[in-house]
């Protein structure tokens, strides 16, 4: 009888442990990138060229401005973060943010503060102080490891620095997941004067991805940024991923304006491993299943004047516009399903 109650229960326990993951089969998982356009505080900080974003400023950046700024972002990270069957962003890497104390006033705004969002953030040496960051739901994203990559060297950054590569490895919905968030050089010059400068980031970036998968052949990356070049330049080619926006671009769909022509600078790539069986056994669920979004919600349009159709930005030149940003998000989401031969 014993023997009898004691496999009753071991099959009951299978059963709930069974039936809660097949609710979990379908789930969605956001994963997005925005740069945030200037995301600065009212303070002026030592060392930090910040002095265009301050109340005494031409642009008058005060504490009504830096709060709207605030309150815009907070807005758009939380829509994106409801669309189709998902509760709330995974992760979301962000680009030109000043520094930790903008990051979580944003990610405690009364928007978001429900989701417990937290933060990785390195200051780089970039000269305006503009960096990249992770934000990530703890709820699905556990990080393990993470360190920032500098991209300055004496060849390619020998008159200016620039922001880090920030590497970040931890479990996403139970699977390992290695994330670089990225902000390469600017076209400042020039498209092909410039383009060595975004080339040498993205060998850095293929050399942390290759230094990964000698240890760990099988490893799932997703590099993320704004790379300032789009998906047929040769900088984005030589990583050699699998590019989820190159379709969309070539489809005329893009992230920022820029003389009445649309760039797709804003992008998320997969490493071609993305698609094998799961490499870690305990997980039952694997991240195969995504489709990609420009998030172009109509509230973010500009709808007044030259610029009418670009990205609602925050100021046009000193003038305060109250918009989002001049770029728009772009995001992958994931079905979570069940892997053909759970361990």
């Amino acid at each position: 009888m014993i023997k009898y109650l004691t496999c009753l229960t071991l099959l009951l326990i299978q059963a709930i442990i069974s039936n809660a993951q097949y609710k979990r089969q379908g789930q969605q998982i956001l994963v997005g990138f925005y740069n945030c356009e200037n995301l600065y505080d009212t303070i002026n900080q030592a060392n930090v060229v910040d002095e265009e974003f301050l109340p005494n400023s031409e642009k008058k950046y005060n504490q009504l401005a830096y709060d709207t700024k605030l309150a815009r972002l907070a807005t758009v990270i939380y829509k994106l973060g409801i669309i189709e069957n998902v509760n709330g962003i995974a992760l979301l890497g962000l680009a030109e943010i000043e520094n930790k104390m903008v990051l979580n006033n944003l990610i405690t705004s009364p928007l978001l503060k429900k989701y417990h969002y937290k933060f990785i953030h390195f200051d780089s040496k970039d000269p305006r102080g503009v960096d990249v960051a992770l934000i990530y739901n703890p709820a699905q994203f556990t990080p393990y490891q993470y360190l920032p990559y500098s991209l300055t060297d004496e060849t390619h950054f020998n008159t200016y620095a620039t922001r880090d590569i920030l590497y970040v490895k931890g479990r996403l919905a139970n699977e390992w997941v290695h994330i670089l968030v990225n902000h390469w050089p600017s076209r400042r010059g020039g498209e092909k004067s410039s383009a060595n400068k975004r080339i040498w980031a993205s060998r850095i970036c293929k050399n942390i991805i290759d230094s990964v998968h000698a240890l760990e052949p099988n490893a799932k990356f997703m590099v993320m940024g704004d790379f300032n070049d789009n998906p047929t330049n040769k900088s984005l080619k030589q990583l050699q991923m699998e590019n989820p926006f190159l379709k969309m671009f070539k489809n005329g769909i893009g992230s920022l304006a820029y003389n009445d022509a649309w760039n797709l600078f804003d992008q998320i790539l997969l490493s071609p491993k993305w698609n094998s069986p799961a490499s870690d056994k305990k997980s039952n669920f694997t991240l195969n299943n995504y489709k990609s979004i420009v998030y172009n919600n109509q509230a973010l349009v500009e709808t007044n004047g030259k610029y009418a159709g670009y990205p609602k930005r925050t100021y046009i030149g000193n003038q305060f516009a109250g918009g989002f940003s001049d770029h728009f998000p772009v995001a992958l989401i994931f079905t979570l399903k069940m892997a053909e031969n759970p361990q």
